[in-house]
């Protein structure tokens, strides 16, 4: 699997059911194929809205994003074998970037629980191999393989329809209306999903196509 990235999480709340808390974490991928993961976890049914705000840029709470960051693309897993792909905001949800025009940023919102998922941010055109995140993804091992694509040199070239426009490895997500968020160490994802089975038996199975 491609370098996991530990997040930094600038703002934070201890969480209550039904709250909504936002918790925004910023970070830097060194390389194309870096993944950064969150564990989501909803007590009950909880409206969970998830956004990023780096590639066009934005303010969270009293944080200012600047735009630049690489095209975004997130996959949310319900950890039991069910996956779906986060998609773009409109122009009104999320940001215009001022050098692409476009509005690239992605924005959920839905209800999920009760229970763990698991968010992987990823860049663009890198999806998952399987259903879960351990599974890895398609890109893993190729560090550069926006630029190549793109037919240039280099790392986090735009593939959407801004296509090769140099961008950063820096992104932002904010979440909100979890009742807690944890960003796992690497040597600790597969502890996580190895003890998936049990947490499954006690809980009821969330499948994302029955919602």
């Amino acid at each position: 699997m491609g370098t996991l990235v530990r997040a930094t999480m600038l703002f934070s709340l201890s969480v209550a059911p039904g709250f909504a808390a936002t918790v925004l974490f910023q970070g830097a991928f060194a390389a194309d194929d870096q993944v950064a993961l969150f564990n989501i976890t909803a007590n009950i049914s909880e409206t969970i809205t998830i956004q990023t705000d780096s590639y066009a840029g934005g303010t969270v709470n009293s944080t200012i994003i600047p735009a630049g960051g690489f095209a975004p693309t997130a996959f949310l897993f319900d950890n039991l074998g069910d996956v779906l792909t986060l998609t773009n905001g409109t122009c009104g949800q999320v940001g215009t970037d001022p050098t692409t025009g476009n509005c690239d940023d992605l924005y959920f919102q839905d209800t999920l629980g009760p229970g763990t998922f698991t968010l992987a941010l990823a860049v663009f055109n890198n999806t998952p191999v399987g259903n879960f995140a351990v599974d890895g993804f398609v890109d893993d091992g190729d560090p550069g393989f926006t630029c190549q694509a793109a037919g240039t040199s280099g790392s986090f070239c735009d593939l959407t329809t801004a296509l090769g426009t140099t961008r950063t490895g820096n992104y932002a997500v904010a979440i909100t209306g979890a009742d807690s968020i944890t960003t796992p160490e690497p040597g600790s994802i597969l502890l996580l999903f190895a003890a998936g089975g049990s947490i499954a038996l006690l809980r009821r199975r969330h499948s994302f196509s029955s919602r």
